[in-house]
């Protein structure tokens, strides 16, 4: 286990592009809770994430990213995804549909080439995705179907079989993220999270379903 602080970013993000570097999987401090990096273009390592935390297949994973720019360089941005990207970096996840050329292992890639895509306002996600140079895993440290996890040490107890944990000591207790769907005319929540539907409609400038 090893401990972050703000003043220690890039060092911690070294360290844990280390362990991924090697199919390895690392418990991070996000903006919400505790997350579960991996290399998310690596079959292995995305097969890691689900076994670590016992999930099953059926219920795909999201992927950080560390800008809009890498947003638009992997998906389809029409004029209402353009916009959601407003909402980044922030507590949402938007499903986005992958360009006809990039493919992403399974388990991240839903029906259609369809991917939840977040940008984390916690920097430790981004400076890991920056140093690696590709996407992480995005989803929670707790074994499948538990609550999220806010202190590293309860994240080590749930997931034993991590690579290393990052301790950042106890988060805030933001609930995860709102999930956008935007491959659907009109976008539909999927999940509700910490930011309203009314905002969302605001920045989109679209109804949304709920």
């Amino acid at each position: 286990m090893i401990k972050y602080r703000e003043d220690l970013l890039m060092e911690v993000a070294d360290e844990v592009v280390c362990v991924l570097k090697m199919g390895g999987v690392a418990i991070i401090p996000t903006d919400t809770c505790y997350g579960l990096a991996a290399d998310a273009t690596s079959q292995e390592a995305v097969t890691r994430v689900f076994n670590v935390k016992r999930r099953p297949w059926d219920k795909p994973i999201s992927i950080f990213l560390d800008s809009a720019e890498a947003v638009r360089r992997l998906f389809v941005i029409d004029e209402v995804a353009e916009r959601a990207l407003r909402l980044l970096p922030g507590h949402v996840t938007l499903i986005l549909r992958l360009k006809g050329s990039v493919r992403l292992p399974r388990g991240v890639m839903r029906e259609e080439g369809c991917v939840g895509v977040r940008i984390s306002p916690h920097p430790l996600p981004r400076a890991i995705v920056r140093s690696l140079g590709k996407p992480i895993t995005a989803t929670s440290a707790n074994r499948s179907g538990e609550p999220p996890v806010y202190e590293a040490a309860e994240a080590a107890r749930q997931l034993p079989e991590a690579d290393l944990v990052v301790d950042a000591g106890v988060l805030p207790r933001v609930p995860p993220s709102t999930v956008i769907d935007l491959t659907t005319r009109p976008p539909r929540i999927l999940r509700v999270g910490p930011v309203p539907p009314s905002l969302i409609e605001r920045v989109l400038g679209v109804k949304i379903v709920t």
